[in-house]
């Protein structure tokens, strides 16, 4: 059996957080098939205070940090359960979290973190608070009181200027290119690349691949029944091939693979989520 939430933010981390959400399974399961983490438009934290989880890379199993920062993905990464399941993760908004970490959000691209090592002491204090509380609920409460005092308002023009370029490039799921950012920015295009990429965590042409494939994804999940030939001309590929091609790249799946194992699943759920804003 298991239990699925999702919780808003509070107003004040409101422009941050986009949700937190938790899975617990009642159940312990031995080790199975590994759990792919793809890309997925934003930064998060997740804590797992069930059993742990490993790495998997090259047939290889490595201890995986129990308190997760996950950069933005262009790749894709897999993920071993070991036993009963029990995480909690925060969501971040794609602009607004480097005034909670105060670092450049590019230095964490395609990169997973223990919280210790990004943040210090302060990181292992809250990742002890996280795997003792009892319940969503109290784990939430913990989280929100530490991301409200490390809340520090950086420069609120770039983030605003970020935030509306980061609606634009949603609204328009990811079919423009880089010069129409740079010029709704009011920005040189090296300037862009540089800004973008500090608050939002890619540069800008690599941000726009992910969301047009995320966006294929989405399309996919509301209508199954879409040809690969038709959801690359709606999605903005040049053709089937285009984007089966970068549906491998960025997941390390075959597209009719990966559309199986996403239909309908919390992953393609969140997508639609993500993209609505």
């Amino acid at each position: 059996m298991s239990k699925y939430q999702y919780i808003q933010p509070c107003r004040e981390l409101s422009g941050y957080v986009q949700y937190y959400w938790m899975l617990d399974m009642e159940d312990t399961y031995p080790l199975c098939e590994p759990h792919r983490l793809t890309p997925q438009g934003f930064i998060e934290i997740v804590f797992y205070y069930g059993d742990r989880y490993q790495l998997v890379s090259s047939g290889q199993r490595e201890s995986h940090p129990r308190a997760s920062l996950y950069g933005q993905r262009t790749g894709y990464l897999d993920i071993l359960p070991t036993g009963r399941v029990g995480l909690m993760a925060v969501v971040f908004t794609p602009v607004g979290v480097r005034d909670l970490l105060h670092m450049p959000l590019g230095e964490l691209a395609n990169g997973c973190y223990s919280l210790g090592e990004v943040l210090g002491k302060e990181g292992q204090e809250l990742e002890d608070q996280i795997m003792t509380a009892l319940g969503f609920d109290e784990r939430v409460q913990s989280l929100e009181r530490f991301l409200l005092q490390r809340l520090k308002r950086g420069n609120e023009f770039e983030n605003n200027r970020m935030r509306m370029v980061i609606t634009r490039l949603l609204q328009n799921r990811g079919m423009l290119n880089v010069e129409q950012l740079a010029d709704y920015a009011c920005l040189s295009k090296k300037q862009f690349e540089r800004v973008f990429a500090a608050y939002v965590g890619l540069m800008p042409k690599q941000y726009l691949r992910v969301i047009r494939f995320l966006h294929a994804v989405e399309l996919k999940n509301r209508m199954p029944e879409t040809d690969l030939a038709t959801l690359a001309f709606h999605a903005g590929y040049y053709d089937s091939a285009h984007l089966a091609n970068e549906i491998k790249t960025l997941t390390g799946h075959t597209s009719s693979t990966l559309f199986q194992l996403m239909c309908f699943s919390e992953d393609a759920e969140s997508i639609s989520w993500f993209l609505e804003g």
